[in-house]
């Protein structure tokens, strides 16, 4: 109730608000239909006063409120009424706004109550002396912030970004405007459309009403209990809270076949563990159960697991990764935006872990609010990289032998990211249901996006939500080693000859197009992963089990020739049984730290 946006569509509208509150205030009742007048209603109810701050009406009346009239007022200690009541009360009546200008409205707090009745839309006002009713053009989208909580500066900055927003928007979905009250703002937690002041006053639910393109239904988004839901009329309550066991079975059954029949989804030590024999048989010959030790002298473990990416990052020229600073665990939220500042990092962000796996607690944050959510929960030493807005995404596997003039590619992967297309018609749960390799991320991906899953994405419209190429989070993985040419493993080799003692792994890299990447320019490595590298193509759902066996053990080779010529030339030993057992179990703990945020 104290940030409302009106976006016209061609077929109706999106009214949304965020809803800030004091901390100590009870969790609101998700929206549910309720039949208690002439019309049915929609709204979520405030627990303490048993009002609510939107409602949307059968008949296609809309309201919602902010607290305020034009000027911070003096709050008493009581009122006659709630203004959530107050509300409810108007919307039941089948001329809300003569209602408005009728009812008696002493002794009650000064209120903005944007109304839309009869297809008009109004701006409703009671001061705590008089009523005044304005009429916003309904043709246009409009912004409302709370005058209690935001002074003049900040409201006319709210406006701007929303300026900003709507343009080249012409025709904005669902999702976009769920998507703005989500993010939008300039990094500032106090005054971002999700704010937090101090623990004290923050914003507690976005809720929007839907009407547009045949589409009607309230969406509702509680950030302080993770309660979601999506309703309408026809009582099709879509909470992704809501499944019955039925369902729950069949969509268990449904991943479980899709598993079964698709090795790549298979878990790893089921995939590897034919190979662990020939995994020992060159441990005997090399005399070394880890003998990949030597392979990239300048990582620690030579990247084969619980490396520091921070430390990778620094032995990189700067202009090959992106902008990247290490939050070390226990910086407190005022360093954190000071260092952003500082090294101009700019939301979107990528965050991630310092140390990780398989892409386990790395998110796209797009506003100070996401990133403080994810700093006070994360339990590690955590990343912050700027995002790297390239159309292409690429894992390219490099080896070479130490002493010869160059290295060679042994393998690249295509990363298609996790997105949908819009029908018009489908929820985006819908859209990924219908994928088998969506589906089997529906659970976390339901946990991450709630109900703004429920969003139908107009017929053409494309929604990534992964924004970056990681297989266990949805990617699919193409098999693109026919790029491989000499003048690509030209480019790519003078690009790994520039960091130091790096000889085996996979560079994760976006790029704009084929022919920059071979020319040097507008691409960057997001990672380079060492000794631990997967050769990934063997993904690509086209290849069989049999032809993934063999790229492992071929490359399992390249790593061991690699490792023991750096051991015999350099004089490095290879690693003991007792320090490798140590970093297993290292990263082992570590992992146990990792979680989704």
């Amino acid at each position: 109730m104290c940030t409302v946006t009106f976006v016209p569509s061609a077929e109706g509208f999106y009214l949304t608000s965020n809803r800030d509150e004091r901390a100590g205030r009870g969790i609101a009742q998700p929206p549910k239909v309720y039949s208690d007048g002439p019309e049915g209603l929609i709204y979520p109810k405030d627990p303490d006063a048993g009002g609510s701050w939107i409602v949307m009406k059968e008949s296609g009346s809309a309201a919602v409120l902010l607290n305020g009239a034009f000027l911070r007022h003096q709050r008493r200690s009581r009122y006659r009424i709630s203004r959530g009541l107050v509300l409810l009360e108007i919307i039941r009546e089948t001329d809300p706004l003569a209602h408005f200008r009728d009812m008696d409205l002493e002794d009650v707090e000064p209120f903005t109550l944007i109304l839309l009745s009869d297809g008009t839309l109004r701006d409703c006002r009671w001061d705590g002396i008089r009523k005044y009713v304005l009429t916003p053009d309904p043709e246009r989208p409009h912004i409302w912030s709370s005058v209690t909580l935001y002074d003049e500066a900040a409201a006319k900055e709210r406006m701007q970004w929303f300026e900003e927003w709507c343009r080249g928007r012409k025709s904005p979905a669902s999702a976009d405007v769920i998507q703005f009250h989500r993010s939008a703002g300039k990094g500032d937690i106090r005054n971002d459309l999700v704010m937090n002041r101090d623990d004290r006053l923050f914003t507690v639910s976005v809720t929007s009403i839907v009407r547009a393109n045949g589409d009607s239904r309230m969406v509702y988004n509680d950030l302080k209990s993770g309660i979601d839901a999506a309703v309408s009329f026809d009582n099709r309550s879509r909470g992704t809270n809501k499944e019955s066991a039925w369902d729950r079975f069949c969509w268990f059954s449904k991943r479980f076949l899709t598993r079964l029949t698709h090795w790549e989804y298979w878990p790893a030590h089921v995939v590897y563990g034919p190979l662990y024999l020939y995994w020992l048989w060159l441990s005997i010959r090399a005399r070394s159960l880890f003998f990949f030790s030597a392979a990239n002298p300048g990582i620690e473990y030579a990247g084969f697991t619980h490396e520091r990416k921070s430390s990778i990052y620094r032995q990189m020229p700067p202009d090959l990764f992106p902008r990247t600073w290490l939050c070390p665990l226990g910086t407190d939220w005022e360093a954190l935006t000071k260092e952003l500042d500082q090294r101009q990092l700019y939301f979107p962000l990528i965050a991630k872990p310092d140390i990780g796996e398989r892409g386990r607690q790395v998110r796209l944050v797009r506003s100070a609010s996401e990133l403080r959510a994810y700093w006070l929960g994360s339990q590690v030493d955590f990343l912050v990289q700027e995002f790297v807005d390239l159309k292409m995404e690429a894992g390219i596997f490099y080896a070479r032998i130490p002493g010869q003039d160059r290295g060679q590619i042994t393998g690249i992967v295509g990363k298609q990211l996790l997105t949908v297309t819009g029908d018009g018609r489908s929820s985006i749960r819908i859209l990924l249901r219908q994928n088998p390799r969506y589906h089997l991320h529906l659970r976390s991906l339901s946990a991450r996006f709630g109900s703004y899953l429920d969003t139908v994405l107009p017929e053409g419209v494309r929604e990534t939500l992964v924004p970056y190429g990681n297989h266990s989070r949805g990617a699919k993985f193409v098999d693109w080693s026919d790029k491989i040419t000499e003048d690509l493993t030209r480019a790519i080799d003078t690009v790994c000859r520039q960091i130091p003692d790096f000889y085996f792994g996979r560079l994760d890299i976006k790029f704009s197009s084929w022919d920059d990447l071979l020319q040097g320019k507008n691409f960057s490595i997001i990672e380079l992963n060492g000794a631990g590298s997967e050769p990934t193509h063997i993904y690509d759902p086209d290849h069989s089990l049999l032809f993934a066996w063999k790229e492992i053990i071929r490359h399992w080779r390249l790593l061991r020739r690699i490792s023991l010529a750096n051991s015999k030339n350099r004089n490095i030993p290879l690693m003991q049984l007792a320090e490798g057992l140590k970093m297993l179990r290292l990263h082992a703990r570590h992992l146990q730290l990792i979680r989704e945020l």
